[in-house]
């Protein structure tokens, strides 16, 4: 399964449609910043979440969450 095919799957799942409705009807972009969104919403929760736990609780995530699952850029900063 390629990436494309992955981000549609995740997407149709939080989505409540079929995948093949977002593999036929949406662009490459809209595929990428939705999918982007969304996994930026769940990383991020998750980070906040091992934030708040007390130092000791924390040493014993592995690995620690990451702030943002995909990271967006600005074409001025590339």
């Amino acid at each position: 399964m390629d990436v494309y095919h992955h981000m549609a799957y995740y997407l149709a799942d939080k989505l409540n449609i079929r995948p093949a409705e977002i593999l036929d009807d949406w662009s490459v972009p809209e595929l990428i910043v939705t999918y982007g969104e969304f996994a930026n919403r769940e990383s991020n929760k998750a980070y906040n979440q091992y934030n708040q736990l007390d130092p000791k609780a924390r040493a014993k995530v592995k690995p620690k969450p990451q702030e943002y699952h995909v990271l967006f850029r600005r074409r001025e900063d590339l």
